[in-house]
Protein backbone atom coordinates (compact mmCIF):
# COMPACT_ATOMS: atom_id res chain seq x y z
CA UNK A 1 0.00 0.00 0.00
CA UNK A 2 1.17 3.51 -0.72
CA UNK A 3 0.25 6.91 0.72
CA UNK A 4 0.26 9.84 -1.66
CA UNK A 5 -0.14 13.51 -0.75
CA UNK A 6 -0.53 16.29 -3.27
CA UNK A 7 -1.59 19.90 -3.22
CA UNK A 8 -3.82 21.82 -5.58
CA UNK A 9 -0.70 23.82 -6.50
CA UNK A 10 0.94 20.68 -7.89
CA UNK A 11 3.35 20.03 -5.01
CA UNK A 12 3.68 16.33 -4.21
CA UNK A 13 5.10 14.51 -1.23
CA UNK A 14 7.25 11.56 -2.30
CA UNK A 15 5.11 8.42 -2.05
CA UNK A 16 5.26 6.58 1.25
CA UNK A 17 5.32 2.82 0.79
CA UNK A 18 4.09 0.62 3.61
CA UNK A 19 5.68 -2.79 4.00
CA UNK A 20 4.17 -5.54 1.87
CA UNK A 21 1.35 -7.20 3.80
CA UNK A 22 1.53 -4.65 6.62
CA UNK A 23 -1.74 -4.09 8.47
CA UNK A 24 -2.35 -0.35 8.59
CA UNK A 25 -3.55 0.29 12.10
CA UNK A 26 -4.18 3.67 13.71
CA UNK A 27 -0.71 3.66 15.31
CA UNK A 28 0.91 2.93 11.94
CA UNK A 29 -0.95 5.76 10.23
CA UNK A 30 -0.29 8.11 13.17
CA UNK A 31 3.46 7.52 12.85
CA UNK A 32 3.35 8.26 9.12
CA UNK A 33 1.43 11.48 9.80
CA UNK A 34 3.84 12.55 12.55
CA UNK A 35 7.17 11.56 11.02
CA UNK A 36 6.57 11.79 7.26
CA UNK A 37 3.59 13.97 6.38
CA UNK A 38 4.02 16.76 8.96
CA UNK A 39 7.72 17.37 8.20
CA UNK A 40 6.88 17.59 4.49
CA UNK A 41 3.99 20.01 5.12
CA UNK A 42 6.19 22.23 7.31
CA UNK A 43 8.84 22.48 4.57
CA UNK A 44 6.55 22.82 1.56
CA UNK A 45 3.85 24.93 3.23
CA UNK A 46 5.69 26.87 5.96
CA UNK A 47 2.92 29.49 6.07
CA UNK A 48 0.34 26.76 6.78
CA UNK A 49 -1.55 27.53 3.58
CA UNK A 50 -3.13 24.10 3.21
CA UNK A 51 -6.25 22.23 4.30
CA UNK A 52 -5.75 18.59 5.31
CA UNK A 53 -8.58 16.29 4.30
CA UNK A 54 -8.85 12.52 4.23
CA UNK A 55 -11.45 9.86 3.59
CA UNK A 56 -13.45 8.06 6.25
CA UNK A 57 -11.12 5.09 6.67
CA UNK A 58 -10.99 3.68 10.20
CA UNK A 59 -7.37 4.69 10.70
CA UNK A 60 -8.11 8.23 9.49
CA UNK A 61 -11.11 8.65 11.78
CA UNK A 62 -9.52 7.14 14.89
CA UNK A 63 -9.47 9.42 17.92
CA UNK A 64 -5.65 9.23 17.95
CA UNK A 65 -5.27 10.52 14.38
CA UNK A 66 -8.12 13.04 14.61
CA UNK A 67 -6.59 14.60 17.73
CA UNK A 68 -3.16 14.74 16.11
CA UNK A 69 -4.53 16.40 12.97
CA UNK A 70 -6.66 18.87 14.93
CA UNK A 71 -3.68 19.84 17.09
CA UNK A 72 -0.92 19.88 14.46
CA UNK A 73 -2.38 20.60 11.02
CA UNK A 74 -2.73 24.26 10.04
CA UNK A 75 -6.25 23.65 8.74
CA UNK A 76 -8.02 20.31 9.12
CA UNK A 77 -11.44 19.02 8.13
CA UNK A 78 -12.37 16.53 10.88
CA UNK A 79 -14.40 13.35 10.47
CA UNK A 80 -17.70 15.05 11.33
CA UNK A 81 -17.29 17.78 8.73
Amino acid sequence: MVLGVMGSDGKKMPPFFFKAGEKIRKETYFNVLKYTVMPWLKVDYPEGNYIWTQDGGLTHTSDLCQKFCTTNMAHFWPRDM
